[in-house]
């Protein structure tokens, strides 16, 4: 990148956090795109720590907007699933939208909202435990889970 491009890059990852510290709200129902969150969520995959074989985790997200996705992981890849990729599916995660949506943005754990019943995964247990490691929340994650104990806990 040239020394303008990162400048620039400071620039927006500075109103980034910004935005998540200030300006995020809670998303309304009809905001809750399941397809969207999957893209986002494609995008930040640790592909260091995916197995070595291909897994396709399906989600089938319940509320408002119910779909059925898929992510496949190949060895390097994460690619997003509007239709069935043909492939035996590994993982199955079922999740409320509005709860997965919060894990996203860092405002809540994926442990959490297993702990309330808001996330369930099924298939082999040493995929259920390795899953919470690929994911690699929002950007913004830290700076939004930050304000959301600031403001459970001000200092004034």
């Amino acid at each position: 990148m040239t020394p303008p491009g990162e400048e620039l890059q400071r620039a927006v990852w500075d109103l980034g956090q910004w935005g998540a510290r200030w300006a995020l709200t809670e998303p309304r129902p009809e905001e809750l795109d399941p397809a969207l969150l999957l893209w986002w969520m494609h995008r930040r995959i640790n592909l260091d720590l995916l197995p070595r074989q291909r897994v396709v985790v399906q989600f089938n997200f319940q509320g408002r907007r119910r779909k059925t996705l898929w992510l496949v992981f190949e060895p390097g890849d994460a690619s997003v699933c509007r239709d069935d990729p043909g492939f035996d599916v590994d993982l199955l995660v079922t999740a409320d939208i509005a709860a997965f949506y919060h894990v996203w943005l860092g405002r809540i754990t994926l442990a959490e909202v297993m702990d309330q019943g808001l996330v369930q995964i099924d298939g082999p247990p040493a995929l259920i435990r390795a899953f919470p490691r690929w994911l690699q929340l929002s950007k913004f994650a830290d700076v939004v889970r930050g304000s959301v104990t600031a403001k459970l806990n001000p200092t004034r």
